[in-house]
């Protein structure tokens, strides 16, 4: 074996041997674990826009211009209320697959059991729709996990205050509307 062979091996056994220990130092982010702090609400109002796709219309009111979906591996259905910029409600039909971008309101709360303090030192029971898996101050990023494993990232506005929010902190989800409805073939 030639000298410049044996360096080329030693070097690539060097970086193989430093990936493998970089590799070993990593770890998934866990949205089960209790975040810092006292029970407290963080911030409330984070609108955001999500996308449930695919989503199996249940019912469709043009009238009220209210739709009753089923979200993918969801069991139960959630009733929307459909903005006005969405024109196409009155040819959406039961039964057809659609993808719907619904507005969102955020509010994330630090929780003991499940419970925040309430006036008067009476705790409040809060109802949680998702908790948060990680942040990213620098992109704007919030990455929520649902109860069923699914997780979902959205780009928040600027004034949200990520820096105080941290994997575990508790998300409670508000639908305001469906901005938009597109069928899927």
């Amino acid at each position: 074996m030639t000298a410049a062979a044996l360096i080329r091996a030693s070097f690539s056994l060097v970086l193989l041997t430093g990936a493998l220990a970089l590799s070993a130092c990593w770890t998934a982010p866990v949205a089960n674990v209790q975040p810092p702090g006292e029970a407290r609400l963080i911030q409330k109002g984070i609108a955001v826009r999500s996308v449930k796709s695919p989503a199996i219309v249940e019912s469709v009111d043009p009238a009220t211009r209210t739709i009753v979906l089923r979200t993918s591996g969801a069991t139960e259905t959630s009733t929307y209320k459909v903005g006005p910029n969405v024109s196409n409600l009155s040819d959406i039909k039961a039964g057809e697959r659609v993808q719907a971008t619904v507005a969102e309101e955020l509010s994330i709360y630090v929780l003991r059991d499940g419970l925040l303090p309430g006036a008067g030192g009476a705790s409040e029971k809060i109802a949680v729709d998702a908790r948060v898996l990680s942040v990213d101050p620098s992109y704007r990023l919030l990455t929520l996990q649902y109860p069923n494993g699914q997780n979902e990232t959205f780009k928040v506005p600027l004034e949200v205050q990520l820096r105080q929010m941290a994997a575990g902190d508790s998300v409670v989800i508000r639908s305001v509307e469906v901005v938009a409805l597109r069928r899927k073939g």
